[in-house]
């Protein structure tokens, strides 16, 4: 089964002051996950604690524009 894992948190982004450019971008996730089907419905508990055992790490880095 292909399932979606969202993961909640938020962006910090670094701006060069003269260029406007984005110099650095960091994900920061606040604990917050859930997953879903291929359906968009969102999977059960019972059923999340199986999947979690199986993922494997997951890089949250993020690459600047």
């Amino acid at each position: 089964m292909i399932y979606t894992k969202v993961t909640y948190g938020y962006v910090v982004q670094s701006i060069d002051s003269e260029t406007g450019d984005c110099v650095e971008m960091q994900f920061v996730p606040d604990g917050r996950v859930e997953r879903q089907d291929d359906a968009g419905q969102p999977i059960g508990d019972e059923a999340c604690v199986e999947l979690q055992n199986m993922e494997r790490e997951c890089s949250l880095d993020m690459v600047q524009p």
